[in-house]
């Protein structure tokens, strides 16, 4: 046979493969499917291969799983290690509360484990209790003891799969296992540059309460526990020294010295501002703790894009964070100037972050009273800023010469 008419040949044979194919796939699609499944199956590695995580993995180790999405947990999440058991049993349950986020099909068995192995800690009271001051003994023991019975109560929520039940008893829980963490965090986990220390620290936690006025005096503040308006808007801020001590206690030495009373908010879609950024001769380093991270970056913004992610993220409603001074120096924030962000979920990237996330250093969240951000309008007045804890946290208090 001549090679064009094996050519020939081959052609014909190949088309006629192809032709029975085609009726075949058209006559038994159910077939078809099932060959391309286990042909997916086949090509999928082994034990101890690289592979892309499962769906539910995935969401579970993307970048943005890490950036906590409330105040409270932007807060407990921040509180340094120094136990770690009660870290552990956290991180546990830090764990169950965003697996309850995944739609659909959620990881009851895994959830389960978490709590298991939190309860077993939980009730080893050598371990849970090791850092905690003589005088606090008492105190933390209650919360300990509201750990191990919120843990039970969560079990019981995941035997029963109610998302509703366990989320707000995981809640709780969390909420008892960061009042534990607190008290056995007695100073910070790392020290501030020398070239800052003449600066004032905030060591820990601080709470400012500020009360708010429309400048005409009216009524026209509307709270979520009722009564009709009030004349009154009343925020409490939690400062966060343990990850930016420097701008924290900056800011709580501004307000000891009444430099916030009498100030009017100037007010936008994107936030409230307070503050004229006038302070001469005081610069304030921009301080971000980075995750992962033993203490702050000073001096730099964090590369977002890179996969830098903040301690304290400024993409919560109610962040707030130092403005950029527009004569300070790169590096430098404004020394009395701050402002009150209002992320908006639909107006951030892809990932949920805010466009300025690592820009700012948020060193405290508006803890209560964020229903009123959006009441509040330019021109609104500042008629009271008080510390009203964290008084013993702070370095260098106004007037002394410690």
């Amino acid at each position: 046979m001549s090679a064009i008419n094996q050519q020939h040949v081959q052609l014909c044979t190949h088309f006629v493969t192809n032709a029975c194919l085609l009726q075949i796939a058209q006559q038994s699609q159910q077939a078809a499917a099932a060959c391309l499944a286990a042909l997916q199956l086949s090509m999928l590695p082994v034990a101890g291969d690289l592979a892309s995580p499962p769906p539910s993995s995935a969401l579970l180790t993307s970048p943005n799983a890490q950036i906590p999405r409330s105040v409270d947990a932007a807060l407990r999440r921040s509180i340094p290690a120094f136990n770690r058991d009660v870290k552990d049993v956290q991180n546990r349950m830090e764990d169950v509360s965003f697996k309850l986020r995944i739609p659909q099909r959620k990881p009851w068995q895994g959830m389960a484990e978490n709590v298991q192995a939190s309860l077993v800690l939980a009730q080893q009271p050598d371990k849970m209790m090791y850092g905690v001051p003589e005088e606090r003994q008492q105190e933390a023991q209650r919360y300990l003891k509201a750990v191990q019975d919120g843990l039970k109560k969560v079990q019981g929520a995941i035997d029963l799969k109610d998302s509703d039940r366990t989320s707000i008893r995981t809640t709780d829980v969390l909420r008892n296992v960061a009042e534990l963490e607190l008290i056995q965090a007695p100073n910070l986990s790392f020290i501030p540059p020398k070239n800052y220390s003449s600066l004032p620290q905030l060591k820990g936690r601080g709470v400012v309460e500020l009360i708010i006025e429309k400048s005409d005096g009216s009524s026209a503040f509307v709270v979520n526990e009722g009564g009709g308006p009030q004349p009154q808007a009343h925020l409490t801020m939690v400062l966060e020294g343990y990850s930016a001590p420097v701008t924290a206690g900056n800011f709580a030495t501004n307000v000891l010295q009444k430099l916030y009373v009498g100030q009017t908010l100037t007010v936008d879609y994107t936030g409230v501002l307070v503050g004229k950024g006038t302070v001469s001769g005081k610069q304030i380093p921009l301080e971000i703790m980075s995750l992962g991270d033993f203490e702050p970056i000073y001096g730099s913004p964090l590369n977002v894009q890179a996969g830098e992610l903040p301690v304290l993220p400024m993409s919560i409603y109610g962040s707030v964070a130092m403005a950029h001074a527009p004569d300070a120096d790169e590096g430098f924030a404004a020394a009395d100037e701050f402002f009150i962000y209002k992320y908006d979920r639909a107006s951030s990237g892809l990932a949920g972050l805010s466009f300025d996330e690592g820009n700012f250093g948020v060193f405290a969240y508006i803890a209560k009273g964020a229903e009123l951000i959006p009441q509040l309008t330019s021109g609104d007045v500042i008629v009271s800023a008080e510390l009203v804890s964290g008084h013993n946290k702070l370095t260098k208090l106004p007037g002394s010469a410690a």
